[in-house]
């Protein structure tokens, strides 16, 4: 459980919400002026899902010390996010969402043990 708590003090939902937050206001302002971002609100509540799904799992991968389950996570939340960035067109996650995504996936793996200070354990599977 301890882990949990980890996760929410160490801004992970801070972070999602931020990253969800610039999905939406950069589709709202092209909106405004006529053009089509490439995604939609349901495609935002899907990347939505697959971080809280990764947080969850890494979580409860962390609690269990199971490194193998962590790894899992991540390579799933990777390919899951790969597939919907390249449905959107691969308009969906730009530069500052992948920024916040890769902070997000590499600090919630850090805290089960996964990955060296500096290394982006992402990089094999990532598309984005």
């Amino acid at each position: 459980m301890e882990d949990k708590v980890q996760v929410e003090t160490n801004n992970y939902v801070e972070l999602k919400s931020e990253i969800l937050d610039g999905m939406r206001s950069y589709r709202e302002d092209l909106a405004q002026d006529g053009v089509d971002a490439g995604y939609s609100v349901q495609q935002i509540d899907e990347c939505e899902g697959i971080i809280d799904r990764f947080l969850e799992t890494m979580s409860a991968a962390a609690e269990r010390g199971d490194s193998a389950a962590a790894h899992g996570a991540v390579k799933d939340a990777v390919l899951s996010l790969n597939a919907l960035n390249a449905r959107c067109g691969h308009s969906l996650i730009e530069t500052d969402q992948r920024e916040g995504l890769c902070e997000l996936i590499l600090g919630a793996a850090a805290l089960a043990g996964l990955g060296a200070p500096g290394e982006d354990i992402t990089e094999e599977w990532r598309e984005w």
